[in-house]
């Protein structure tokens, strides 16, 4: 990671750090994400990617008090040259299974899942390569109802080779307005309730990598997407559960890129994922959540 994206990361921490855990669950979400980048090495040349999402997530909490956990995450990323009419598509689709454990007097708390992918153009028939196989464990200690912190462990069996992140987080809850809550490096938010149970606004750190396999047609290539983003945001809780959400940041990763198969040398195979300068996304979302305070 560059001194750049560390700076980003100690800011967020030492922001936070001066004193809830996360306000609540979303279980349906689904966001469109898109972004206009320029080619490094031709500057007439100008990308365009689209990004769907969706995640359902389904808690169930067994008579011991634990809870089994279920979720389901489907992308498709989309980068076109309109002023060429050129565009490829990837895509993933995951079937998490997890379980979460408390300790006798609630302090402690254990989460465990299992995330079996499938990444892929889906251009020919899925086999072996399209699968992806990963995990993560993480651990939380309560100190209070206002504050935790937690540690773990993400793994996944990426189509570029084996990709560890180690995680730490803090959910604090500030003030009734005020929330920081995440893990980082991966996602992580400071969030200002404007107007309470109606409006909220805050600030977003995200560091997001996947990969998708690629055909025959692309030699067995594959796309590696390294997203770094930090963005603003505003939610709108416009019917009971439901929220609207929009974001608009900068990013300080790389755009989607292609790679030659079983290399981590840069693909001349499809100029559509060549390197870009930085850019600006926007993001707009739906979401059903469940308060929990």
């Amino acid at each position: 990671m560059n001194p750049i994206n560390k700076c980003f990361l100690v800011i967020i921490i030492l922001t936070c750090y001066k004193g809830n855990t996360q306000p609540f669950v979303d279980i349906a979400n689904f966001n469109y994400q898109t972004f206009s980048a320029t080619t490094k090495n031709n500057s007439s040349l100008k990308s365009t990617t689209e990004i769907y999402s969706f995640n359902l997530f389904l808690p169930k909490e067994l008579k011991n008090g634990n809870v089994f956990l279920f979720r389901i995450n489907g992308e498709s990323i989309q980068t076109s040259i309109n002023s060429l009419n050129v565009s490829s598509k990837v895509s993933s689709l995951s079937m998490a299974f997890g379980y979460q454990w408390y300790s006798d007097n609630k302090k402690w708390k254990s989460i465990f899942m299992g995330i079996p992918k499938l990444a892929s153009d889906f251009k020919e028939s899925i086999d072996r390569n399209d699968w992806q196989y990963g995990a993560f464990l993480i651990e939380n200690y309560k100190f209070n109802p206002k504050l935790q912190i937690k540690a773990g462990l993400y793994f996944n069996k990426e189509t570029f080779g084996n990709f560890f992140v180690p995680l730490i987080g803090l959910d604090w809850k500030a003030s009734d307005r005020l929330y920081c809550y995440g893990l980082l490096p991966t996602n992580y938010k400071i969030e200002y309730a404007i107007v309470k149970k109606k409006v909220n606004a805050g600030l977003n750190f995200k560091a997001f990598t996947r990969s998708f396999q690629l055909s025959e047609e692309q030699n067995y290539d594959y796309i590696r997407f390294d997203e770094i983003v930090l963005k603003g945001f505003v939610e709108y809780y416009f019917y009971k559960n439901i929220v609207l959400y929009t974001e608009i940041g900068g990013s300080l990763g790389k755009n989607p890129l292609q790679y030659r198969s079983n290399s981590n040398e840069l693909s001349n195979q499809n100029f559509i994922y060549q390197p870009s300068n930085n850019y600006t996304l926007i993001t707009v979302g739906l979401t059903y959540r469940i308060p929990q305070d």
